[in-house]
């Protein structure tokens, strides 16, 4: 996983507490939404500077804050799915009187995927596209790393840099930079490792997947299998790198995305 984070104002949707939604740079007047699940461990800022790189398009940027990280410290992180997905599909669906799109990296396009199913469920306007990146298709048989049963925190640390790179050195040396956010990413590595699929009909958006070419935990059908979670249009595309290709080729990424959404933009 990866842990820098971006500094920058930021303002929450919504009224009280808690929020769902951070969006960098609020566009109440964008023609599209993309709104963005961050990875394990993960936070808003992660996709702080895709908002900056999107500026000049008629595209609002807004990523999903779930508790127990930046502004949302103080409150435990969650322990179950259902209730993420709950929570974030309200959020959003209160959002959809505009076109959105959904990109979900590692654990976030797994969150992403069930918030899809979720507002098909509660009839709500679906998304323009699903994108999914760092992540098996749901529906292949789960590989249980069992990272969440390494008690030690420096170890522990160590063993998700082995498996999904990302972690800096730094973080696994020094106490006070671990103790933000080890809490967080144990939750979440639960969640994604007790997390159980079920079927459904295939979504009806479009989606597209991406991956780096030396991530293994997305080699060759892995990857492609999501192309039965839709009846719409499917793309698949890799780009050079491993697990966290998306910082280093961001703008390649998010070229590609635009290319997808230019008919809404």
């Amino acid at each position: 996983m990866s842990f820098t984070s971006t500094s920058g104002s930021a303002q929450l949707h919504g009224s009280g507490q808690p929020q769902w939604l951070v969006a960098p740079e609020p566009k109440p007047a964008a023609a599209l939404q993309l709104i963005c699940f961050p990875h394990a461990g993960g936070a808003p800022s992660t996709y702080f500077s895709w908002a900056r790189a999107l500026a000049g398009y008629p595209l609002e940027v807004s990523a999903t804050h779930l508790p127990g990280r930046e502004g949302r410290t103080g409150e435990p992180p969650p322990r179950n799915l259902d209730d993420v997905v709950d929570a974030l599909s309200g959020t959003i669906e209160a959002r959809t009187d505009r076109p959105y799109a959904l990109f979900g990296h590692s654990m976030g396009a797994r969150v992403a995927f069930e918030v899809a199913r979720r507002l098909r469920d509660r009839q709500a306007a679906p998304p323009a596209c699903l994108f999914v990146s760092g992540a098996p298709a749901p529906q292949l048989p789960h590989v249980d790393s069992r990272l969440r049963f390494i008690d030690d925190d420096v170890a522990f640390l160590t063993a998700v840099g082995e498996r999904y790179g990302g972690v800096p050195r730094i973080v696994i040396e020094r106490a006070d930079l671990r103790a933000g956010m080890v809490t967080a990413l144990r939750a979440d590595l639960a969640l994604t490792e007790t997390c159980e699929y079920r079927e459904a009909p295939p979504l009806a958006c479009a989606i597209a997947a991406y991956a780096g070419n030396a991530d293994a935990i997305v080699a060759g059908e892995r990857l492609t299998a999501w192309r039965e979670q839709t009846t719409g249009d499917f793309s698949c595309r890799r780009f050079d790198g491993d697990h966290f290709y998306l910082h280093r080729g961001r703008d390649a990424l998010l070229a590609d995305i635009l290319s997808h959404l230019q008919p809404l933009l």
